[in-house]
């Protein structure tokens, strides 16, 4: 059920991430974008890792 859980996030954080960069609405500030962006690579990077040392 975890691994379903890391998996359900790193896929919601990837899609976030590619909507950030394909935003085409009103133009967002440097730190509206920088914490999208920034926050989005801790969530995929860190699903990853969990999910890593769960298969172990």
């Amino acid at each position: 059920m975890k691994k379903l859980i890391l998996i359900l996030v790193i896929i919601i954080a990837t899609l976030n991430l590619l909507y950030t960069f394909g935003y085409q609405g009103e133009p967002m500030s440097q730190f509206e974008f920088l914490t999208r962006t920034l926050g989005s690579i801790t969530a995929i990077l860190g699903g990853l890792f969990l999910l890593i040392k769960k298969l172990k």
